[in-house]
């Protein structure tokens, strides 16, 4: 039977995918999730990789996304591991960059496809020895 101490629930919805800290570009002293782009076939991959999946070129450019975006699809999450609180959302973000991006999102009423949302970064300090960022989607 699953705990029910509260300290126990992951906090799911909100905290979002953790990330690296060289997944995080600065654009001035904004902080965005950061693609690459290869040179070669001009295939765009989130997050960064040093080799493209599509023709195994390894001239890859930085790609700093955009702040807002496109929902392009999202399911709300009812049942889910015993330790995580439901429900949450997840979905689909098209970025003006060519890139689709998954990850959570907060819900709203009225949420659908082609709603415009903003990308949420906050930093992570879960754990000291590897800090990090967290993103997720909210409303634009």
């Amino acid at each position: 039977m699953p705990d029910s101490n509260a300290a126990a629930v992951r906090m799911a919805p909100r905290t979002g995918r953790q990330l690296r800290e060289g997944d995080v570009a600065w654009v001035g002293s904004e902080p965005r999730l950061r693609a690459a782009r290869c040179l070669d076939c001009d295939t765009r991959v989130f997050p960064a990789a040093t080799v493209c999946p599509s023709c195994n070129g390894e001239r890859m450019a930085e790609l700093p996304l955009s702040d807002t975006g496109t929902l392009y699809a999202f399911s709300t999450v009812h049942i889910a591991p015993a330790m995580w609180q439901t429900p949450y959302t997840i979905g689909y973000v098209d970025l003006p960059e060519g890139v689709r991006v998954f990850g959570k999102i907060e819900p709203v009423a009225g949420l659908a496809p082609d709603a415009r949302v903003r990308v949420c970064l906050e930093q992570a300090d879960d754990d000291a020895q590897a800090p990090g960022w967290r993103y997720w989607f909210a409303a634009a």
